[in-house]
């Protein structure tokens, strides 16, 4: 008796019983597992979903910081003119 002719039956049995041979369902799992690996770091990784919604935020609180910054700077420029134009 053989580790072949031991096997076999386990084989023949699993191909009946989902009826596809053993080297299509291990492929099938490995591209799955490989997938779902993939997908994870996706979400998960450092360039997921999570990062790009907190540099989304970072982006609109730029843009605020900028909006206040020239409303700020024209503010000053006026007094800086009216100061000028208050010397001559």
């Amino acid at each position: 008796m053989s580790l072949n002719s031991d096997v076999e039956p386990i084989f023949k049995k699993f191909e009946e019983l989902f009826g596809l041979s053993l080297k299509i369902f291990v492929v099938t799992a490995i591209v799955v597992i490989l997938m779902g690996v993939y997908i994870a770091n996706l979400i998960y990784g450092d360039n997921s979903l999570h990062r790009l919604e907190y540099l989304q935020k970072e982006k609109a609180i730029i843009k605020r910081n900028i909006t206040l910054l020239k409303e700020e700077n024209a503010k000053l420029h006026k007094q800086y003119l009216e100061w000028v134009d208050a010397k001559n």
